[in-house]
């Protein structure tokens, strides 16, 4: 089972979250999240927040346990650049890239998701009642109604047309 969390237009450079990635990427993801919280950069507080979504996504939505949890990836790639200038003398400018990155954590698990109950049926002889009823209500119009559809059905023709090939276009 695979379980997901994304963090899209990060405002940092994608070089110093891997940075950071790279030092808990063989940990479990517990462990991961005591090692992040005191790391003292700012990619690691970033990273922090979506391997704790992805532990939550997986305990919340799929009913896991978090100690079976371990990563299979943490990717993080390039989001667009922020161009900047900065004015120097002489009247020029040079230019300054703002990076973004986006960061994608997939935990699997070892347990298989327990599966959830479906939800109770009606048995099939109410539904077929209500069916019914709703079939005599609909018949139940206006003479008006069903002169305005017979009016619309004999309005509707359905033209046939022949298209000669001839080779030009």
């Amino acid at each position: 089972m695979l379980i997901k969390a994304e963090q899209k237009f990060s405002r940092q450079t994608s070089t110093r979250l891997r940075l950071v990635a790279d030092a808990v990427k063989s940990l479990s993801p517990s462990t991961a999240l005591d090692q992040l919280q005191f790391m003292n950069k700012k990619a690691a507080k970033t990273l922090y927040a979506v391997v704790k979504q992805a532990i939550s996504n997986a305990v919340n939505n799929l009913g896991l346990s978090a100690d079976t949890l371990k990563f299979k990836e943490i990717i993080i790639g390039e989001g667009p650049h922020f161009k900047r200038f900065q004015p120097v003398s002489r009247g020029r400018a040079h230019s300054i890239l703002k990076r973004t990155s986006h960061i994608r954590v997939v935990l699997e698990s070892s347990e298989a998701a327990p599966i959830k109950p479906k939800k109770e049926q009606k048995p099939a002889a109410l539904t077929q009642e209500k069916e019914v009823e709703g079939r005599q209500e609909s018949t139940k119009s206006t003479p008006a109604k069903a002169e305005r559809k017979q009016h619309a059905r004999s309005q509707t023709t359905v033209k046939a047309m022949t298209i000669r090939k001839t080779g030009e276009r």
